[in-house]
């Protein structure tokens, strides 16, 4: 999945809550989804941050 598509899926997957706040389920599928973008951005500015930014 692209990172534009992790983000539209963030935006649906917070927007989900707002209609099920009580929904343990859609908070676990938002929060796996809120990871994954977070390693993506994270993975994406080290890789574009070069080898002396470790």
């Amino acid at each position: 999945m692209s990172t534009d598509a992790l983000r539209q899926s963030v935006v649906e997957q917070l927007m989900r809550l707002v209609g099920l706040p009580d929904d343990e389920t859609a908070a676990r599928e938002a929060d796996e989804t809120l990871m994954a973008l977070d390693a993506r951005l994270h993975e994406e500015a080290t890789l574009s941050a070069g080898p002396l930014a470790a």
